[in-house]
C-alpha cells in the first residue's frame, strides 16, 4: 500500500530555493569532437597527470568567460555584479537532489592538472559541509515552519550576489554521464552541461568518420545572455576542447 510521509525541513528548505530561483531560460547545444582532447588525456597521464573531460571543460568555459568579460556577470534583482576573477562552480554528487557545489577560483589562471588536483583535494570537504548544512537545517529549519517566510527569505538572500557567488560561483559546470542533459541555470548566470563521450558517425570533409563526440549544452539565464552572446561563448568553448 502506497504511503504518505511528510518532507523534512531540509527538503523543504532545498525545494524552496528551488521554487526561488527560476529566471527566463535560454538554451544552445553544440557537439564536439573530442579527437585531440582524448589524445592530450593520454599524454597527459603518461606524466603522471590524470584529468579527464570534466577538468577541460571546467578550463575551457573559464577561459572562454575571461576572452569575453562581457559574458561574464551575475544579475541579482536590481544588481548586476561583473566579477573581476572567473570563480567555476562545478556540481558534485550529494546527499540530496540539489547537488553541493566546490567552487574553483579563477580557473582561468589554472593548468588542466591544477583543476584536478583542487577538485580532488577537495570534494570530500565539500560533501561534508553539505551534508553538516542539510543536517542544520533538520534540526532548526522548523524556525520558519512556512512556505512562504521561508521562500520570502530566499529572495532576499538572492538578490544579494556576493551571496549567489560565494555559493556557486560566477559559472557553473556540471557533467553526466549521458548524451545530454539539461539544467536550470539557478544562482548564476548559466550553466555548461557536457555528455558523455561517444562514437559517432559524422562528416569531416564531405567523408563519413567515426568520431568521439560529445555533447555541449549551455543553459543561460535570458535576462543576461542573448542568443548571439551565449554561441559566441560556446564557439570558444568548442575551440578550446577540439
Amino acid at each position: 500500500m502506497s504511503g504518505v510521509e511528510r518532507l523534512d525541513f531540509a527538503e523543504r528548505w532545498l525545494r524552496d530555493g528551488m521554487s526561488v530561483l527560476r529566471p527566463a531560460l535560454s538554451v544552445h547545444q553544440i557537439t564536439v569532437d573530442m579527437t585531440n582532447a582524448l589524445a592530450r588525456f593520454e599524454q597527459l597521464r603518461r606524466e603522471g597527470v590524470h584529468v579527464g573531460a570534466t577538468h577541460l571543460l571546467i578550463q575551457a568555459a573559464a577561459k572562454a568567460l575571461a576572452a569575453n568579460p562581457q559574458l561574464h556577470q551575475i544579475v541579482a534583482g536590481s544588481k548586476r555584479l561583473r566579477p573581476e576573477s572567473v570563480d567555476i562552480g562545478l556540481s558534485v554528487a550529494g546527499e540530496t537532489f540539489v547537488a553541493p557545489v566546490l567552487v574553483i577560483k579563477e580557473a582561468d589562471k589554472k593548468t588542466l592538472a591544477e583543476i584536478a588536483a583542487e577538485i580532488a583535494t577537495r570534494t570530500p570537504a565539500v560533501r561534508q559541509q553539505d551534508a553538516q548544512m542539510i543536517k542544520t537545517l533538520r534540526r532548526v529549519g522548523w524556525l520558519v515552519p512556512f512556505g512562504f517566510l521561508r521562500r520570502g527569505l530566499l529572495r532576499m538572500l538572492f538578490t544579494s550576489p556576493a551571496f549567489r557567488r560565494g555559493g556557486v560561483g560566477t559559472f557553473q559546470v556540471s557533467m553526466v554521464p549521458v548524451d545530454w542533459a539539461l539544467s536550470g541555470t539557478f544562482s548564476t548566470a548559466g550553466v555548461l552541461v557536457g555528455g558523455a563521450i561517444q562514437s559517432r558517425v559524422v562528416a569531416v570533409d564531405g567523408v563519413p568518420v567515426v568520431r568521439p563526440m560529445m555533447t555541449v549544452t549551455l543553459s543561460g539565464d535570458h535576462g543576461v545572455w542573448d542568443g548571439r552572446a551565449s554561441a559566441r561563448f560556446l564557439s570558444a568553448v568548442r575551440g578550446s576542447l577540439e
